[in-house]
């Protein structure tokens, strides 16, 4: 069981690896495609043009890491993975991380008015 734990938690550091990579090439081509965009912008300007529109649909590099999984498994995957951040969270984590989280899990519920936003 002990040798099975440690092969789980052995991907799940390959998937986070995995996940930060695409994070990476996500930004670096969002980076470029804004990049892109202002300078054929300024150059239109220049030229009396009208600017393009930035881009409207964000770059999702990452989503389709998950198009193995049918709705079922995706459902299944989200309740152990949540499982799991909440073990971690009560057994590993020191109380002073948790009260942090809480206390801005707390400040997040709330709105500037103080009270309290309804689910």
């Amino acid at each position: 069981m002990v040798d099975q734990r440690r092969q789980i938690i052995d991907e799940i550091h390959k998937l986070n690896i995995l996940l930060i990579h695409t994070k990476l090439k996500t930004t670096r081509a969002q980076t470029m495609a804004r990049a892109t965009t202002h300078v054929r912008n300024v150059d239109a300007a220049r030229r009396g043009m009208v600017p393009r529109p930035k881009p409207s649909k964000p770059i999702e590099a990452d989503v389709h890491m998950l198009d193995c999984l049918n709705d079922e498994e995706l459902s299944t995957l989200g309740e152990l993975l949540q499982r799991i951040i909440d073990n971690t969270d009560t057994k590993l984590l020191d109380e002073e991380i948790s009260e942090r989280r809480k206390a801005i899990h707390e400040f997040l519920m709330l709105n500037h008015t103080d009270e309290e936003v309804r689910e």
